[in-house]
């Protein structure tokens, strides 16, 4: 985070983009001060961004004018900065270039800073934004939404409370495993996140046991595997348990990187079962059951658990202990892009078995959310 004042050298105006609570209590606003030159924060991201919280933070910025855009906090955070570097120099609605990224302009007309205050969304490395409109999620899928600078400092989560950070920890495991098993995965890619793997599995494996992410090493780590996975989502791209996440994101509030976990956990067996007649992988289902058999290999090697096991540890510590959810909620995102995306077919009596037994309800830290 020290690097910060003389990475944005020689910027004249400075737009920030940050969260709240991250930002307040770690090191990142004593960073924003010694910036050497006009600085103009949008505060205060709400977890989600809509379409209408990226038109506030891109119309601030427009009447700003910025040479560089800075993304403090979470995915959420990083997400609408990207939005705002990548259509400050836009004159339309911030609606209408989510719809119709293809008339998004080649090149920027600011710098991009990313600096991830909460270790996992991967965010920091894609040149993606995920923006709801309604309860419908949308990306703002560009190259020039990737960053040109990312600063990783693991100190700045230190204060992230303990459900936060299993969150988030769900989501960098999440990518590593589906880009691993990804249509579009490439060699590079799939090496990529394979090495993400086998570094977020020991430092996972010892705070699940200890029941926080308070050691200092431990949140190194882990941001090294997360930034990892980053990098691989960003040319694989995601899977089925990204793509029906975001209705319990959108529709009942669970936190993005939890959702994706609860999906995870039963894709993994799912898709471990393809044949030939539904799978989608390019080396076919053989392959695809094993390089599954592979990655559950190295969880066993790394934390003694299959990668299922993981994941409920994982939910436990973020309070979640399952959920059932209506069909309406999740029907429409299997003709989503990340959906055709996974190696195996999906219909939607698949997806059904899992998630709707029983009325729909979260059962969260002892609570009930309907």
């Amino acid at each position: 985070m020290q690097q910060l004042p003389e990475v944005l050298v020689p910027a004249r105006r400075v737009f920030v983009v940050h969260g709240r609570r991250s930002f307040r209590e770690g090191a990142a606003a004593a960073a924003v001060g010694r910036i050497e030159a006009d600085v103009r924060c949008f505060a205060g991201v709400r977890p989600n961004p809509d379409v209408e919280q990226v038109r506030e933070a891109v119309a601030l910025a427009r009447e700003f004018s910025p040479d560089a855009v800075v993304g403090i906090g979470g995915g959420s955070a990083m997400d609408v900065a990207k939005c705002v570097a990548v259509l400050v120099g836009c004159t339309g609605d911030p609606a209408e270039y989510l719809s119709e990224p293809g008339s998004i302009p080649d090149s920027r007309t600011t710098t991009l800073t990313q600096v991830p205050t909460i270790t996992g969304s991967g965010s920091e490395l894609t040149s993606f934004a995920t923006i709801y409109v309604g309860h419908h999620k949308h990306s703002l899928d560009h190259p020039s939404a990737r960053a040109d600078h990312v600063l990783i400092d693991p100190d700045l989560a230190a204060t992230v409370p303990v459900p936060t950070a299993a969150a988030s920890a769900l989501d960098a495991l999440a990518q590593a495993v589906e880009s691993a098993w990804a249509v579009a995965a490439t060699a590079e890619s799939r090496d990529t996140a394979i090495r993400a793997l086998e570094t977020l599995l020991p430092p996972l494996d010892v705070a699940t046991g200890r029941g926080d992410f308070a050691d200092p090493g431990l949140r190194a780590e882990l941001a090294r595997g997360a930034a990892l996975a980053g990098a691989a989502i960003n040319t694989s791209r995601t899977t089925a348990a990204h793509a029906l996440s975001y209705a319990l994101t959108a529709r009942h509030g669970i936190a993005h990187g939890a959702a994706v976990g609860l999906h995870l956990r039963w894709l993994i067996g799912h898709n471990a079962a393809a044949t030939d007649a539904d799978t989608r992988h390019p080396e076919g289902a053989d392959a695809l059951r094993g390089l599954i058999g592979s990655l559950q290999q190295i969880c066993l090697h790394g934390t003694g658990v299959p990668l299922e096991e993981l994941i409920d540890r994982l939910l436990r510590m973020h309070g979640l202990a399952g959920y059932c959810m209506p069909r309406r909620d999740w029907q429409e995102d299997l003709a989503g892009s990340r959906a055709s995306n996974n190696p195996r077919l999906l219909s939607p009596d698949d997806v059904l078995t899992h998630t709707s037994r029983g009325p729909a309800r979260t059962v969260m830290a002892g609570a009930t959310r309907s």
